[in-house]
Parts: structure tokens; C-alpha cells; sequence
């Protein structure tokens, strides 16, 4: 994903989890899924955690070449 879609990204996912996209790419970087998940509902909490421990998904994900192939894989599983 270069880095226009990956900012895209950051900026859209920021909005839906209530944070700045400062403070979303930090606890991505740091690996802080409690900063990540702080403002979910217990449900979300619960699909990110299995989105996050699946490795083969986790690969797909990270070869998306943009916001909207990640939404279709998303979907996918």
C-alpha cells in the first residue's frame, strides 16, 4: 500500500474509533491494542482481537494495495 492509501486509511479508521489519526498511527506503531480498542464496544473489541490473531488474514491485509481491497477482504472472512 503506498503511502497516500495508507494515510487514507489511518484518517478514516481514526474517525470511526473516536481518536486523532496522531494518536492512531502511534499505537499502531507501538503495537498498543488497548489504545487501539479504547473506545469500542466489547463486540469490536472482540472482532479486532480475532482479526489481529489471524495470520493468514494479517498477510492478506498488509499486501492490500489500498483502503478498499482491506474492506473486501474484511468482508471475505
Amino acid at each position: 500500500m503506498d503511502k497516500n492509501n495508507f494515510e487514507k486509511l489511518i484518517n478514516a479508521a481514526s474517525g470511526k474509533l473516536g481518536t486523532s489519526p496522531e494518536k492512531l498511527r502511534s499505537s499502531l506503531e507501538k503495537g498498543d491494542i488497548k489504545g487501539l480498542s479504547a473506545n469500542l464496544s466489547k463486540a469490536d473489541k472482540e472482532k479486532l482481537k480475532m482479526v489481529l490473531q489471524n495470520k493468514e488474514l494479517m498477510n492478506k491485509l498488509k499486501s492490500a494495495s489500498n483502503p478498499e481491497e482491506m474492506m473486501r477482504i474484511l468482508n471475505k472472512k
